[in-house]
């Protein structure tokens, strides 16, 4: 008789165990859910199961004891649980695809992720090691069973330590010697994948990058614009006594109205670029230095690896130049058309004059074209339609002598091109 209440209370918890594991999978995976936020599970079948019911298990005490020293090996790292009063999570030997920054994978030494979830309300940090060189992100929010909003943290960092993960993917960044630290506030959103940041930097010193293209008696730039069948003569460079009155001026106006003040790049620029959710930012809010950089320097590629380039190159630029030689590089190099580069060959082929010979409102013109030379080429330019709009919004800000006595546009005869 015993024998058998044994038996019956065995299979019983036998029973019950196994209603217990199909009611937390089927809460788990619930696929009448058709609203709720799903990942994919990166081992076995790759079955999508919603978020919050797996954060719930995994937080839980019980979920906690079950995958404490817990390991298995991912495609991205081996990857090791431990139960540490919420669930720490480490990687080890781990990489990370990030296309917006480089085209290769980032390799990290170390990853780990800690978390805890109370009820909807999720806390935690994230510890980065790469080259022995670890940074640390506090982060808290809020998980629903739609969507996860974390608020993250980023204290004050070396920047050292920040970009040592991109150093064997630029020769640039390993070349360079970097002081300073970067803190930074921000928001995460899943599954929108939408991001914010407001980045501080305080005390940002570069060194160590060869800057020899711009510093010599004589600057020697190969314009990559230049068609040699219908623009065929190099760049003409002229010194900055050559470029006018009213071009460089009214060119700061329209490009970097801070361009005198700052050490190369613009805070407050970053700030509203990235301080903005988005889920694709566009990588721009360059300074004149900064796009100085760009042709002299880089390859123009929209990463943010390149954007750290320019960072770095125009603080170095600004510690070795006075901004007269930085605003006379920009203003020989910068794109002002089909095969224009530089204000010599802009001046000339628009107006048939030379720079200095510009009355303001065509200097304003000109300058005002920057952000979209090509399209102003061919709907103005050659269309014979020129828009003064906002050549007069540069104007405004131009001296009383340029305002009382703007000049006329005056497009010479269309070239063919």
């Amino acid at each position: 008789m015993l024998k058998k209440w044994c038996l019956r209370l065995i299979i019983s918890l036998l029973i019950a165990s196994l209603l217990a594991i199909l009611g937390v999978a089927a809460w788990v995976w619930q696929p009448y859910d058709k609203t709720a936020w799903r990942v994919k599970l990166p081992v076995g079948s790759g079955i999508q199961v919603r978020v919050l019911p797996m954060l719930m298990l995994a937080t839980s005490p019980a979920g906690r004891w079950l995958l404490d020293k817990k390991g298995f090996s991912l495609h991205h790292g081996d990857v090791r649980l431990y139960d540490a009063d919420g669930l720490r999570v480490h990687c080890q030997h781990c990489w990370l695809e990030a296309k917006s920054v480089s085209d290769k994978p980032l390799m990290l030494d170390s990853v780990a992720l800690w978390l805890k979830l109370d009820g909807q309300q999720l806390n935690g940090y994230l510890l980065v090691d790469a080259a022995n060189q670890p940074f640390k992100i506090d982060f808290e929010g809020k998980a629903t069973m739609r969507s996860l909003k974390l608020n993250w943290t980023l204290p004050a960092t070396p920047l050292a330590s920040l970009l040592s993960s991109l150093r064997a993917h630029s020769s640039a960044i390993s070349q360079a010697t970097v002081s300073g630290a970067l803190s930074a506030t921000g928001i995460l959103r899943w599954p929108r994948q939408s991001w914010s940041v407001q980045p501080q930097l305080s005390q940002l010193h570069v060194s160590g990058l060869d800057l020899s293209k711009v510093t010599a008696s004589s600057v020697q730039y190969d314009c990559p614009l230049l068609d040699e069948q219908k623009h065929p003569e190099k760049v003409h460079w002229l010194s900055y006594d050559k470029m006018g009155r009213w071009l460089p001026m009214a060119t700061i106006i329209a490009e970097d109205a801070e361009f005198r003040h700052h050490p190369g790049y613009a805070i407050t620029q970053m700030q509203q670029l990235l301080g903005k959710e988005s889920t694709d930012k566009a990588v721009g809010g360059s300074t004149i230095t900064q796009q100085v950089v760009k042709y002299m320097f880089t390859n123009g590629e929209r990463t943010w690896k390149r954007k750290i380039e320019e960072l770095l190159y125009a603080v170095q630029l600004e510690n070795t130049l006075d901004k007269t030689n930085i605003l006379n590089l920009y203003l020989n190099t910068v794109d002002w058309g089909p095969s224009l580069c530089g204000a010599h060959a802009a001046a000339n082929y628009y107006f048939g004059l030379s720079p200095a010979q510009m009355n303001p409102i065509q200097a304003a013109w000109l300058a005002g074209i920057i952000k979209n030379p090509h399209r102003a080429w061919k709907q103005q330019f050659m269309a014979k339609k020129p828009d003064l709009a906002r050549a007069e919004s540069i104007l405004r800000y131009m001296p009383e002598s340029a305002r009382k006595q703007p000049g006329s546009l005056n497009f010479r005869a269309s070239a063919a091109k």
